[in-house]
């Protein structure tokens, strides 16, 4: 299956970094003060034992930090939003959206966090995700791997999507269409080169965007939510939704709250 093809898991050499309760220490420290964790009890295990969690406020804390609102603030702009709605109102609307838009958020002390990810998919797709700001990327390189070359291959080629420029529906095309070109060939003409004496970085060229790669990708939360809010969109390339979808399921793990805030909202 393609879906085994994308991989992505953490980086065995590097610890993640920093927690829910470091991103709250980092905004606190404005006003020289810190929070400690709350203990609980834990749902999943015997009676009287216990698990650690941030306290209500530190919660609330980060939902202010990623929605750059109070929750009253919020809850008074939906007011008006849907006020705006209900008198058809498109000039304030419009204000009111705009409004939305400038409101700043809070991103900084999301950053005082690390996470490394080892991740294995095609060309095409680290083409795209290469683009994210702030997201640091190791990939290996074809001019000194010459062997293990391994091709991405789609169960399903996807229809294209008539009303945009890119993108695709999820249906695929006649299942008996074979793409014009072959892997095999590709394959074939690239260790021509090598015995033609022809350097790794130029016999490359003959590979296709579908051959796979691998890399290490290493960032701060906030880098790397901002990548998943972007790639897990349903418009977003099918491919980049599975880095994105795998990279989002360990985001949530070390930083529960903090990431679901940044990524799904409040």
């Amino acid at each position: 299956m393609p879906e085994s093809q994308i991989k992505v898991q953490l980086n065995p050499d590097v610890i993640p970094a920093g927690s829910d309760l470091a991103i709250v220490n980092a905004a606190r420290r404005s006003f020289n003060t810190r929070s400690e964790w709350d203990w609980v009890q834990n749902p999943e295990g015997s009676p009287g034992s216990r698990i650690k969690a941030l306290k209500d406020k530190d919660k609330r804390l980060l939902e202010f930090l990623a929605r750059g609102m109070t929750a009253d603030d919020f809850s008074s702009f939906c007011d008006d939003v849907d006020g705006a709605i209900s008198d058809i109102n498109r000039e304030d609307l419009v204000e009111l959206l705009w409004q939305w838009r400038n409101t700043p958020t809070h991103d900084t002390p999301f950053n005082h966090t690390f996470i490394s990810f080892e991740v294995q998919a095609p060309i095409f797709c680290r083409a795209q995700l290469v683009k994210h700001e702030y997201l640091i990327m190791s990939e290996f390189s074809r001019r000194y791997i010459t062997d293990d070359i391994q091709f991405y291959e789609p169960d399903v080629w996807r229809k294209a999507a008539e009303n945009k420029k890119q993108g695709s529906l999820n249906e695929g095309i006649n299942p008996e269409y074979n793409p014009a070109y072959n892997n095999s060939s590709a394959l074939h003409a690239f260790h021509q080169a090598l015995e033609n004496g022809v350097a790794p970085e130029q016999a490359r060229m003959l590979l296709p965007q579908s051959t796979m790669t691998e890399w290490t990708w290493s960032g701060t939360l906030g880098a790397f939510a901002k990548m998943c809010t972007l790639r897990l969109h349903p418009e977003a390339q099918y491919e980049a939704r599975l880095v994105a979808e795998q990279v989002y399921g360990y985001l949530k793990e070390y930083y529960p709250v903090g990431a679901k805030a940044l990524v799904e909202g409040v």
